[in-house]
């Protein structure tokens, strides 16, 4: 088992946060949902590291609402400093125009899908996984583990998906899923993803200090 170049983005809703990755982290994913004014935050922007920008609406873990979500999200992607955004697949599949939009500004395009009820089967996994990738230029998936075989699915979707040359990222949630977060970079995940600063909320996240760690573990004890 060995890990292909991958990424390590360090996720925060307030980009003075951003500083703490320096030195860590190779992007921030700036969750604009969580900020009360994104863009002016982009504007004041000064740190080192490039951004992810996303704006998630309620259906996917987000706040944001419906009304000028997506004009934000696609303002966001002329600032110099954005170099990837998140979008949900729903929404690429229903708003192609930002999609044409999104690509007039240069970045590449992460296509995510969430399923925070349950894990689909391995076959849904790869369809999605290409439907994802068709739209963007990498596809992410997050979905909720119950069981051990949840994780296990997920991470040879991924595995499998590398292999064909997809760049694929995601992870399992819930406390059977939490170990996904490391080691999914293993089996091809592109991107590993960690809150800069721990949300106690949050059970199952692991923090960037302590992801960056364990990933250095993992591969120097293979």
């Amino acid at each position: 088992m060995a890990a292909d170049a991958y990424a390590l983005a360090g996720v925060t809703e307030t980009l003075t946060e951003a500083a703490a990755a320096e030195g860590i982290a190779d992007y921030v994913e700036f969750r604009m949902d969580g900020a009360t004014r994104p863009l002016d935050a982009l504007d004041d922007y000064d740190g080192t590291l490039p951004l992810i920008v996303s704006n998630r609406p309620e259906w996917a873990g987000g706040t944001a609402g419906e009304s000028d979500r997506l004009e934000t999200l696609a303002a966001a992607a002329a600032f110099d400093a954005v170099e990837m955004v998140d979008v949900e697949l729903r929404t690429i599949r229903e708003c192609e125009w930002l999609r044409d939009e999104l690509r007039e500004h240069d970045v590449e395009l992460i296509v995510s899908h969430y399923d925070r009820q349950r894990t689909p089967q391995k076959s849904e996994l790869s369809t999605v996984i290409s439907e994802c990738s068709g739209y963007g230029d990498v596809a992410k998936l997050v979905v909720a583990a119950e069981e051990k075989s949840d994780s296990l699915a997920l991470l040879q979707s991924f595995n499998a998906a590398s292999e064909r040359g997809v760049r694929v990222t995601g992870y399992a949630l819930g406390d059977i899923g939490r170990h996904t977060r490391v080691i999914a970079v293993f089996y091809g995940a592109s991107i590993a993803y960690a809150p800069i600063v721990s949300d106690e909320r949050a059970q199952d996240d692991i923090d960037l200090g302590t992801l960056s760690n364990l990933l250095e573990w993992v591969a120097s004890a293979r």
